[in-house]
């Protein structure tokens, strides 16, 4: 089954994690070092944070978007 890979540029990880815990109601499938990701069976969506510092990332909506993928 393909699902869309969303992944996003973070200021923050652990705030964006439990932002996204509390969104899909799951727990990330990985954690490391400046990245987190979730597999979203429902959707079909795997999405992706990785942690850019605030300064390199921007404020709002710009930047946020890091890449998008289709996995099969």
């Amino acid at each position: 089954m393909s699902r869309l890979q969303l992944a996003l540029s973070v200021a923050d990880l652990k705030e964006s994690v439990d932002f996204y815990i509390k969104v899909f109601g799951v727990e990330p499938h990985k954690i490391r070092e400046g990245y987190a990701n979730f597999e979203i069976s429902e959707l079909p969506l795997k999405l992706v944070l990785i942690e850019v510092g605030a300064e390199a990332r921007g404020h709002g909506p710009a930047g946020a978007l890091n890449h998008l993928g289709v996995e099969e």
